[in-house]
């Protein structure tokens, strides 16, 4: 009997754990690698390296950009004009970036650390970012 309230016991604490996604807002600002898009638990894209990171600025009345950068060898960055306006949008527990003034386009924040970033879109696409950090190659 004691066994099987241990094994209840494990089982519920990873199940809880599970659900408690880290989803700390202050770590959005940055740099972002994509590293692959799935669905439905099936990955559709795989990225070992991506020219272009995604760069988000985020402000402290949670109204941020979003922005494509390519980095270049010598640490800096080739910058687009184009940006995307969005603003968090708590929901409950959940954290949603909606993009645009009209409000037609949200992800929801799976999950957000330091290291570790994961969207997921209206249409169940998911999408896995690791932190980049810019390199100078130049210099070494």
């Amino acid at each position: 009997m004691k066994k099987i309230n241990f094994i209840i016991s494990v089982f519920l604490v990873l199940i809880m754990n599970s659900c408690n996604e880290s989803k700390d807002i202050k770590y959005l600002s940055g740099y972002w690698e994509i590293s692959s898009v799935s669905v439905s638990g099936k990955e559709l894209k795989n990225y070992p390296f991506s020219g272009t990171i995604d760069y988000f600025i985020l402000d402290e009345k949670n109204n941020g950009y979003r922005k494509k950068v390519k980095p270049r060898l010598d640490g800096n960055f080739d910058i687009t004009m184009h940006e995307i306006q969005f603003k968090i949008n708590k929901q409950k527990n959940d954290i949603y970036l909606v993009y645009g003034k009209g409000e037609n386009f949200k992800e929801k924040l799976v999950k957000l650390d330091s290291m570790k970033l994961i969207l997921r879109n209206t249409d169940g696409l998911i999408y896995k970012y690791k932190r980049f950090y810019p390199k100078n190659f130049l210099d070494e």
